[in-house]
């Protein structure tokens, strides 16, 4: 595969110039809406993106209501119809608040999975995304040398400790399996996630995080873990793996512009004000 431009370049020169790739820039919001505010100041924030945002797809990294609102299935359907008004492809990944901490977390997934399972499908977007076999709320793609990996790893009380363990060995599993298999076919990776997996009790993780991080350090390469849960901006490494970044994002009605820049060492920067 070639990205060069010049037909006479020298046989013995590389066949792609990692210069000419382009970077990635998409947009993340979370935690949203939380309450009549939010909700009327999301269609706000959706339209000026709409206008002004150079994103190439949008990401919700969970919690589509706050945790103590019942999950009715009307809540579903009022946040799928707003995030519908993004022009930009939209996916998102599950938040505690509409499945794990719903009084009947099977309820809140079959609505979950009715109203935003392959959520993108409601646009055309031209890399190819595949889904996890065993989960397909997990769902993955490439876009110029960046693997992006979305997840559904959530935070909040462990109601099911089968379902949990099983759910974060899945996660592990697709993380795993795509940074050994594109190791060599990418520059860097984004995983989104919702959960904080390492304030608070960050053991409850171990079975998806012990595996991350191994391959992390396999993989060698940047790699960004986007997660909503906080509500509070952060950007760090939390780990003794100095390639993985995490960042937690504002949350709320507050979007940020995420840019992946494959051709740089350190490829994630972020614009927080750029819908002001």
């Amino acid at each position: 595969m070639s990205c060069a431009s010049d037909s006479n370049n020298d046989s013995s020169e590389p066949n792609e110039d990692p210069k000419t790739i382009e970077p990635v820039i998409f947009t993340a919001i979370g935690d949203v809406p939380y309450n009549d505010f939010q909700r009327d100041s999301l269609p706000k924030v959706i339209a000026a993106h709409n206008a002004k945002a150079k994103s190439s797809f949008v990401i919700h990294v969970g919690d589509i209501k706050p945790g103590a609102e019942a999950c009715t299935e009307d809540v579903y359907v009022d946040v799928s119809n707003l995030l519908k008004q993004f022009t930009a492809p939209t996916f998102i990944v599950l938040g505690d608040n509409e499945y794990n901490d719903c009084t009947y977390p099977e309820q809140g997934l079959a609505y979950w999975n009715k109203h935003f399972l392959k959520f993108n499908t409601n646009w055309s977007f031209s890399p190819t995304i595949t889904y996890q076999q065993k989960r397909p709320e997990n769902f993955s793609w490439i876009q110029n040398k960046v693997l992006f990996l979305g997840i559904n790893i959530v935070g909040s009380n462990v109601h099911n400790q089968t379902e949990w363990e099983t759910r974060l060995t899945d996660d592990a599993n697709w993380v795993q399996q795509h940074l050994q298999a594109e190791k060599d076919n990418v520059n860097a990776v984004v995983v989104f996630g919702h959960a904080n997996i390492t304030e608070g009790d960050a053991t409850k993780f171990n079975t998806f995080t012990n595996v991350f991080r191994s391959s992390a350090a396999e993989f060698n390469k940047p790699i960004l873990y986007l997660q909503g849960d906080g509500h509070v901006w952060f950007t760090n490494k939390p780990w003794p793996e100095k390639n993985i970044t995490r960042v937690q994002i504002d949350g709320g009605h507050r979007a940020v512009e995420v840019t992946v820049d494959p051709n740089k060492s350190n490829p994630f920067s972020y614009n927080r004000s750029f819908l002001d």
